[in-house]
């Protein structure tokens, strides 16, 4: 018969909840003061520039696509994890979406390219499908026979699907359609990295430095190393889906392109759903300490799988929402943004030893950050000196939130 809960239990909840207040005020504070500062610098420097309608557009206009991905970035951050692979998940997004807003173009059919695509798939569904099972203790003749079993099934399923879709061609879709499949393909990116992360028990940095260069070369192998360009008016009877895409990023609604008001209503999507939903809990649990976690009950496995699932479907739409901006897609684009987004995650206060961060508190990093590059360009610093205040910036953070752990 469980207890009824008294004052002090009530009370106990109540510091709890004050003391996690006071964590994410002191590392939102710490971002906002960032903030001010880059301001008041620049400001003092170059006003007439700097503190300006333009320049503070621009710098909407140049991060909206940071600011998405740091979105789901802070999630996995959070839950004790990292994704370095944002960059080609962004790229392969891109050149998807512009492929199905021009018509995907199957490739001639091919035996081996589709055993070896097959074969690929399911040997990535067979080591999931062992790691699990390993962990679950099933004996190992058990372990071999099913997973050998996922890998034949998984290798025949996918081989004779890219067989049959052999030199077909899909439908042009509208601009909404193509972003869509752009952002499914993010998020299946995101989910292979959870399943390698949480069944196989692969470090988060291995798994994303990994499928960060395979993602890029399907990225390029999809392309043929070529920009994929959007259709023009004339290419499908006279009316394309490419102009509305087109007006994402160079539109213009109550002054900012829609591109800047997407990134905005996922930011402001983001805050609920990581700070007053169960998701947001277990995230925050998870990265605390995983293994309480886990002996309470959480199902750590399947939320670390969704959190990487939002990581990538965030990525994903920026890459698909950036094709407005690039006209097409563009395979070799946003190398090393990974590191950007990483930099406006730390510097907002999220910590690297996961548990804590706020989804405001990036939001103002990916700010700083815009403003610094914005005010070093208006003052004609160089890109070396940039990157080196961008480098020192990040380790003061990251050193700032170490020693605030040392005096717990």
């Amino acid at each position: 018969m469980s207890r009824a809960p008294n004052v002090l239990d009530y009370a106990v909840a109540g510091n709890e909840r004050m003391d996690r207040l006071r964590r994410s005020l002191a590392s939102v504070a710490g971002s906002l003061i960032g903030l001010v500062l880059v301001l008041l610098i620049f400001g003092l420097w170059e006003p007439n520039r700097f503190l300006s309608a333009s320049a503070f557009g621009n710098v909407f206009r140049t991060n909206y696509t940071v600011a998405i991905v740091a979105v789901g970035a802070t999630f996995i951050v959070i839950s004790g994890g990292i994704d370095l692979s944002v960059g080609s998940t962004m790229a392969l997004s891109c050149v998807i979406c512009a492929m199905a807003v021009k018509g995907i173009q199957f490739p001639a059919r091919d035996v081996g390219q589709s055993v070896a695509l097959g074969a690929g798939a399911g040997l990535l569904a067979g080591i999931c499908v062992m790691g699990q099972l390993l962990q679950r203790a099933r004996p190992l003749w058990a372990t071999t026979l099913i997973s050998a079993g996922a890998w034949a099934a998984v290798t025949v399923v996918v081989g004779l699907a890219w067989y049959v879709l052999g030199g077909a061609k899909l439908a042009p879709m509208s601009g909404l359609g193509g972003v869509l499949v752009g952002t499914a393909v993010g998020t299946a990116v995101g989910l292979v990295n959870g399943a390698l992360v949480t069944s196989v028990l692969l470090p988060p940095f291995i798994v994303t430095l990994a499928t960060l260069q395979a993602i890029r070369g399907l990225a390029q192998y999809v392309a043929n190393d070529v920009p994929v360009s959007l259709p023009t008016p004339e290419t499908i009877n006279g009316v394309t889906a490419a102009a509305p895409l087109n007006d994402l990023h160079y539109g213009s609604w109550l002054g900012l392109p829609p591109n800047v008001w997407i990134a905005l209503v996922v930011v402001l999507v983001a805050v609920p759903l990581l700070h007053f939903t169960v998701l947001g809990r277990y995230t925050y649990a998870i990265g605390s300490n995983e293994r309480t976690a886990r002996l309470c009950g959480v199902r750590v496995g399947l939320w670390k799988l969704l959190v990487y699932g939002i990581g990538g479907a965030t990525a994903g739409l920026a890459g698909a929402i950036v094709t407005s901006k690039y006209t097409g897609g563009q395979p070799t684009e946003f190398q090393g943004i990974e590191l950007t987004v990483i930099a406006a995650v730390v510097i907002g206060g999220t910590s690297l030893f996961g548990g804590e961060g706020t989804i405001l508190g990036t939001f103002l990093g990916v700010l700083m950050l815009g403003f610094l590059y914005t005010g070093c360009n208006i003052a004609d610093i160089s890109n070396n000196i940039q990157k080196m205040f961008i480098g020192g910036t990040i380790v003061l953070a990251a050193a700032i939130d170490r020693f605030r752990h040392m005096r717990r």
